[in-house]
Order: structure tokens, then sequence, then C-alpha cells
């Protein structure tokens, strides 16, 4: 069975699924899945890693449906969410390395329950920074987001972010106090 919204133009596509039409989202998932796919491809090698990149990549598509502007082309958009989401990975893949001081743990056996950093205690952070990451890691907010709530480019955003990971990671990997 043939979409009935497949020959619409991109804009009308998006229009329609902003409304809700399931059917212009799998015309639009039609068009652009095997572009996402080679994206991910070219720049990736583990297939599990591609298959669950490219799972969010569609998730963030719908979750942010709302913010796209049609006098922008989709696929531009969607290829920003795409590096956006291998960034996020990239970025996670690196901080996931984090040294533990196992004397640290035997006198704070409290430490290993806690979930999250405590932002707020942070000195080394500024107040945008704590904020910024507190939007980002325990709201889910993506860099667009967090640049509107900040007043500021989602590229200033990521920095912002950047630089609080490298002070918690300098912090918590021992090499300041």
């Amino acid at each position: 069975m043939s979409n009935p919204f497949a020959n619409l133009s991109d804009e009308k596509l998006m229009g329609l699924y902003q409304k809700g039409e399931s059917l212009a989202f799998e015309a639009i998932y039609e068009k652009y899945q095997a572009h996402v796919y080679t994206y991910l491809q070219r720049r990736l090698t583990d297939k599990d890693i591609i298959h669950d990149i490219f799972q969010n990549i569609f998730v963030k598509f719908h979750k942010s449906k709302d913010n796209y502007d049609p006098k922008y082309p989709l696929l531009k958009w969607v290829y920003t969410i795409c590096r956006s989401e291998l960034l996020d990975h990239l970025k996670k893949k690196k901080v996931s390395y984090i040294e533990i001081n196992p004397t640290h743990l035997a006198t704070e056996p409290d430490a290993s329950a806690e979930s999250h950093i405590e932002l707020a205690q942070e000195k080394s952070l500024s107040s945008t920074e704590k904020l910024a990451l507190e939007l980002r890691y325990y709201s889910d907010k993506d860099f667009s987001e967090i640049s509107k709530l900040l007043n500021t480019s989602p590229a200033n955003a990521r920095k912002l972010i950047s630089r609080g990971l490298g002070k918690l990671r300098l912090k918590y990997s021992g090499g300041s106090k």
C-alpha cells in the first residue's frame, strides 16, 4: 500500500505531522531513513551503536517536531539532529571512563549510593555552567532548548556544558581538590 502523502513537499509533510498525522511521519521516515543511516555508517563502525543512535535520532525528531521551522530545509534539520546525537554519543563514550579512587570509596561507603553529583555544591562551576549541566543531564533538554532557556546560542550552550564537564572530570579523576 502506497503512502498517500509520499508526493507532498517536506514542509507540507512536517505541517501535517505537527498536527498529529502519523502517515506524514511515515512518509518522512521513508524518505530520510537511508540518509540518516548512511550518515552514521560513514562515521561509525559498530552496527549496534549505529542502530541505537539511529533510533535516538528519530525519537528526538519526534520530540522536537514542534521546533521545526519550515523556512529551513527539512533535510538540513534532520542532519542537525544526526550530528547532535552523534556528538552526544561520542561525548558520553569519553565521559564513561572516570577513574575511581578505591580509598575514597572505603572512607565514604555511602558515596556509591549517590546517583548524581550535587551541582549546587560544586564551587568550581559557574552558576551558568551548573544550570546548563542540570538542564542537559537531569532534565534531559537538548542544546537548542538549553540555549533558549539560557538566552544564548546553541554553540555557547555546548561550550558551557563541555567546560563544566571538563571541570567535573578534573575534580573527580583526582586532578584537583
